[in-house]
């Protein structure tokens, strides 16, 4: 998975860093919660869910516990 391209990735390194977490740095968390929500679109999609209702899923697993 690329750092620089991966939205999941971007979407979380922000969220942390606008909120000052302290997990801002901690790229082994912002990896692994990235690459669950882009698994979690993926096959949300395969299951034949819209975009939109895909990408609202990937988002709800790449914060869940997070907010």
């Amino acid at each position: 998975m690329s750092k620089e391209l991966s939205y999941y990735r971007l979407y979380l390194k922000k969220y942390l860093v606008d909120t000052d977490d302290p997990r801002k740095d901690v790229d082994g968390f912002i990896d692994s919660r990235s690459g669950l929500a882009e698994r979690e679109y993926e096959e949300r999609r395969r299951d034949g869910l819209t975009v939109d209702q895909a990408q609202e899923r990937a988002i709800a697993v790449l914060m869940e516990g997070v907010e």
